[in-house]
C-alpha cells in the first residue's frame, strides 16, 4: 500500500522539521515550572529592589488590615487592588514571596465571584501580550509618608538638636515607640527597632491604626478633611497635636525642626479629587 500525496492520507508522511518549525513546537510544549528561588535569581538587581519595595508595603498594609480585623484578602488580591497597573508576573511573584516568608493564618473571608475568577484566568502571565511599567503607582498612604520620611531606608536615623533620635523607614522618636511598648506590653530600645525591619513594619500598622481610632473619635469635626491627610498631620505633631489642627480649624499649625508644617504635611498627603 502506498501513502497518497494529497487528501487526508498525507498526514502519514513524516513532517520534516525545520529550524521556525522546530522554535515554534518548543514553545508550545509544557514548560517546566520554575523554583520561586529561580524566578528572583533570573531577575535584575533593579527588578529584586522594586519588587522588594512592593512586598514590604503589601506586608505592613496587610498587618493594619489584620490588626483592624480585615481578613477578607489575602496577598495576591491585595497586591492586585495597590499595584494593578504592574505586570501580572511581578504581581505573582510577590505574593508568592509574602506566602512563603510571612504566611497567613487564616483564610480570607472574600469568596471570589465568577467574573472575578474569569478576570484571574485572563491575568496568568502566560495569556499577557505584553504589559509595561507605569511611569507612576498609586501605591498607598504608607508607600508615600515611607518615601517622605526616609525615601523607604529602614536604617535612616536622624538627630535633632535637642538630642532626640527619629529612626527607621518611619522616623520614629522614642516616645512614639514607648506609647507602642505601652499597648502591646513590649519592650525593645531605640537601636534595636531600628535593626529589626520586620518590627518597623510591626509599629508602623500598629501606629497608623492608633491614629485612625482618634481620628474616628473626632466624628462630624473631621467632615471635610481628607483622611491620609489627618494622618500625615497626626504623624508630624502627633495626635493632640492633629486634634487641635482640626478642631481650630487649621489655625493651629506648628512647624517641627525643619520647618514642616502641620498645613504643609496636610496638603502633601490629602487625596486630591
Amino acid at each position: 500500500m502506498e501513502y497518497k500525496t494529497n487528501g487526508l492520507m498525507a498526514s502519514a508522511q513524516p513532517t520534516k522539521r525545520t529550524p521556525v518549525l522546530t522554535e515554534f513546537l518548543n514553545s508550545l510544549a509544557p514548560q517546566q515550572a520554575q523554583t520561586l528561588e529561580q524566578q528572583l535569581v533570573a531577575l535584575t538587581d533593579s527588578d529584586r529592589a522594586f519588587l522588594m519595595t512592593m512586598a514590604k508595603m503589601v506586608q505592613l498594609s496587610m498587618q493594619m488590615r489584620i490588626g483592624s480585623g480585615d481578613r477578607s484578602q489575602g496577598y495576591y488580591d491585595l497586591v492586585n487592588q495597590m499595584y494593578g497597573k504592574v505586570s501580572p508576573t511581578k504581581r505573582k511573584l510577590v505574593a508568592e514571596i509574602l506566602d512563603a516568608s510571612s504566611p497567613l493564618h487564616f483564610e480570607p473571608t472574600h469568596k471570589k465571584s465568577q467574573a472575578d475568577a474569569t478576570m484571574s484566568f485572563y491575568d496568568r502571565p502566560e495569556m499577557q501580550i505584553a504589559s509595561e511599567e507605569p511611569q507612576q503607582m498609586n501605591s498607598g498612604f504608607l508607600e508615600r509618608l515611607s518615601q517622605s520620611e526616609s525615601s523607604g531606608d529602614s536604617n535612616a536615623e536622624i538627630t535633632i538638636e535637642d538630642g532626640r533620635r527619629y529612626v527607621g523607614v518611619l522616623q520614629f522618636g522614642n516616645a512614639r515607640l514607648q506609647d507602642y511598648q505601652a499597648a502591646t506590653d513590649t519592650s525593645f530600645t531605640q537601636d534595636e527597632f531600628k535593626a529589626n525591619s520586620a518590627l518597623q513594619n510591626k509599629v508602623a500598622a500598629w501606629h497608623i491604626a492608633d491614629i485612625d481610632k482618634t481620628i474616628d473619635g473626632l466624628g462630624l469635626n473631621t467632615d471635610g478633611y481628607d483622611r491620609d491627610g489627618l494622618r500625615a498631620v497626626a504623624h508630624l505633631g502627633g495626635k493632640s497635636g492633629m486634634k487641635k489642627f482640626v478642631q481650630s480649624a487649621g489655625k493651629y499649625n506648628p512647624s517641627d525642626e525643619l520647618g514642616t508644617s502641620l498645613q504643609d504635611y496636610y496638603d502633601k498627603f490629602a487625596v486630591q479629587s
